[in-house]
């Protein structure tokens, strides 16, 4: 299964932009993407197991859009492997349809009308 991967929230990254006496850097053509293809290699909730070129950081939050869900998760792992990297992230939170992802937006006081996409 193919999966799109958004780094939400890198600590590491953030503590070392911090430690910069520049401050926070732009991201640069060989820099890390905040956001990236994937494959799903498995998945045994709490676990997923992802498969990628792109290297995330250990504690990074991370949100993972497949074709019948949207994940939320924190990343375990990452570990080369050969020109790719194996993701290990621990699923904190799914939303798997519409009405679930409508009931939440409502949730937070954002109000939906019928056929306008809601955005979180």
């Amino acid at each position: 299964m193919d999966a799109r991967v958004t780094v939400l929230h890198d600590i590491v990254g953030e503590a070392i932009d911090t430690r910069d006496s520049r401050g926070p850097q732009e991201v640069t053509e060989s820099g890390a993407a905040s956001s990236f293809e994937a494959q799903v290699l498995t998945l045994q909730q709490p676990r997923m197991e992802l498969m990628a070129h792109e290297r995330v950081e250990p504690g990074a939050a991370v949100r993972i859009d497949s074709r019948d869900a949207v994940w939320l998760g924190e990343v375990e792992e990452c570990a080369a492997s050969g020109d790719r990297f194996t993701i290990q992230v621990h699923l904190r939170h799914v939303l798997r349809d519409f009405e679930t992802l409508s009931r939440l937006a409502e949730r937070f006081g954002t109000s939906t009308t019928k056929g306008i996409p809601v955005q979180i």
